[in-house]
């Protein structure tokens, strides 16, 4: 398992996580928290790596 912290505009976020299902089992999406004085959010999410790759 993975955990990775997004940070970017909220829609630049939603579609990265979009394409991200395509090619990682996602096991969980955090809300979004403002970044203090700037107009981007951060995201937590969860992933599975795919069995069988470099990262087992």
């Amino acid at each position: 398992m993975l955990k990775i912290r997004l940070q970017g505009l909220p829609h630049e976020i939603e579609a990265f996580i979009n394409d991200f299902h395509e090619k990682y089992e996602v096991l969980s999406i955090s809300d979004p928290y403002e970044n203090r004085n700037s107009k981007f959010v951060r995201v937590y999410i969860e992933i599975q790596a795919p069995r069988g790759n470099r990262y087992e």
